[in-house]
C-alpha cells in the first residue's frame, strides 16, 4: 500500500448553538414508511427528504442546484400489494459511484461549516477508507434496492440522501484490543430516502428468489444482534468458515419502524448525537470472526488488507483513488492504520455535560 505522509494543521471552532443539519426529524406515526405504502393515498415526502433540515441538498451531479436532490411521493396507481415500491423517490437514474460519494461528502462538509475540499484534505487515511469501503457495498450490484424484472437497477447508494459522520479506527478498540474493532469505530452513518428505508426494513421484497447481480441483503447472524438503539440488523455474506458462528461482510443496523426511534440511545452513539433521522443507517464490514472492520487492517487469513477484502467482494471498481470532484488531490493527515487520533470526520458526539458537542472543521458564522 502506498503510504503519505503529511502535517496538516487545523483549528477546531465550535459552532455555538447551532444544531447538527440532521437534527430535524419530526413526528412519528408509529407506523413508518413501510406501513404508509400499501395506503393507495398519495402524498408527498419529499421535504425535507430524510432529516435534512434545509431541504435543498445536492443534485445528482454533486452540484448545489437549490432544489431536493430526491422527491418520493406514496400511493398513487401502485396498488396495495406493491409494498415497498407503491413509494417512488425520483433521484434521476443510476449514478456513478463518483457522483454518489461527491453528494455525500459534500452533504458532510455542508454540516460541518465547510466544503468538500477542505473536508477531504482534513481526514486522515483510515477515514477516507472508512467512508470508501462502506459506500463501495451500498453502490454494488448486491445492494441494489428494484427486485430482478423491475427494470431499474438503482442502489441503496443512489438514495442515500445525508453523510452524517465517519468514524475512524482508534487504537486499542475491539474485542481482542488490536485497534481494528469496536462498536463506535470504522463506521459511518447515512441517511436514506423513503424507499430506501422501506426495502431495508423489508429488504425481502428486493429479490424474493435471491437471483445473482441483484440485492443480497439477508438477516444478520451476528450472535449480538442490533447495536443498540438499532432495532434491525442486515448483513451482505462474504464468507464464513466451518468454525465461526457468524458470517463476515458487510453490515448494517437502523430502525425497524419508526416508532422504535430512540434519541436518549443514539445520542449515546459516537458521531450522531442530536440526530432525529429515522432512516438513519449504521454501516460497517466485518473482516474476521471477532468482527473487526478497520479497513486498514491485516487480515492475512481472510484475503490480505481489509480494501483488499473489498475489492474482491464487490463487482464495482472501490476507487481507492478517489477525491472530490474539482478537489485538488491532497495527501491524507496521516497513515495510521488506527487512525492516529484524529476524527476530522465524525459528527456530534455527547459531552461531559449531557449535550452534543458539533465538531465542526469550518467557519463558526455557517448555519449547518
Amino acid at each position: 500500500m502506498q503510504r503519505w505522509v503529511a502535517l496538516f494543521g487545523l483549528v477546531l471552532v465550535a459552532c455555538a448553538g447551532n444544531p447538527p443539519r440532521g437534527a430535524t426529524g419530526g413526528g412519528d406515526d408509529g407506523g413508518g414508511a413501510a406501513d404508509d405504502a400499501t395506503s393507495g393515498a398519495e402524498a408527498d415526502v419529499s421535504a425535507p427528504p430524510s432529516g435534512d433540515d434545509d431541504a435543498t441538498g445536492d443534485a445528482p451531479d454533486g452540484s448545489d442546484a437549490g432544489t431536493p436532490y430526491v422527491t418520493c411521493t406514496m400511493g398513487g396507481d401502485a396498488g396495495a400489494d406493491a409494498g415497498c415500491y407503491a413509494i417512488s423517490c425520483d433521484v434521476g437514474g443510476v449514478h456513478t459511484l463518483q457522483a454518489n460519494r461527491d453528494r455525500l461528502v459534500a452533504d458532510l462538509a455542508g454540516r460541518k461549516c465547510t466544503d468538500s475540499c477542505t473536508l477531504w484534505s482534513v481526514l486522515n487515511l483510515a477515514e477516507r477508507y472508512t467512508f470508501l469501503m462502506d459506500t463501495a457495498y451500498f453502490g454494488d450490484t448486491s445492494s441494489r434496492l428494484y427486485p430482478p424484472g423491475a427494470g431499474n437497477l438503482e442502489t441503496a447508494l443512489d438514495h442515500a440522501v445525508a453523510l452524517y459522520s465517519i468514524n475512524g479506527p482508534m487504537a486499542g478498540q475491539g474485542v481482542d484490543g488490536s485497534g481494528r474493532g469496536g462498536n463506535d469505530y470504522n463506521r459511518i452513518y447515512l441517511g436514506f430516502d423513503d424507499l430506501a428505508k422501506c426495502v431495508m426494513r423489508n429488504f425481502a421484497e428486493a429479490n424474493p428468489s435471491a437471483t445473482a447481480g441483484y440485492n443480497q441483503w439477508v438477516k444478520s447472524d451476528d450472535l449480538a444482534g442490533p447495536h443498540a438503539p438499532f432495532t434491525q440488523r442486515e448483513m451482505i455474506v462474504w464468507y464464513r468458515a466451518f468454525y465461526d458462528l457468524q458470517s463476515e461482510g458487510p453490515q448494517f443496523h437502523h430502525w425497524h419502524q419508526d416508532s422504535d426511534f430512540d434519541q436518549a440511545g443514539i445520542d449515546k452513539r459516537l458521531g450522531v448525537c442530536g440526530n432525529t433521522d429515522r432512516s438513519l443507517v449504521e454501516s460497517t464490514i466485518a473482516f474476521d470472526s471477532v468482527h473487526s472492520s478497520d479497513v486498514l487492517g491485516d487480515y492475512s487469513g481472510r484475503g490480505g488488507y481489509g480494501w483488499q477484502i473489498v475489492a474482491q467482494h464487490v463487482s464495482i471498481d472501490p476507487q481507492w483513488d478517489y477525491t472530490p470532484s474539482g478537489c485538488a488531490v491532497t495527501s491524507p493527515v496521516n497513515t495510521d492504520p488506527y487512525g492516529g487520533g484524529t476524527f476530522n470526520g465524525m459528527g456530534p458526539s455527547q459531552g461531559a455535560d449531557g449535550g452534543c458537542a458539533p465538531g465542526w472543521v469550518g467557519d463558526a458564522a455557517c448555519s449547518p
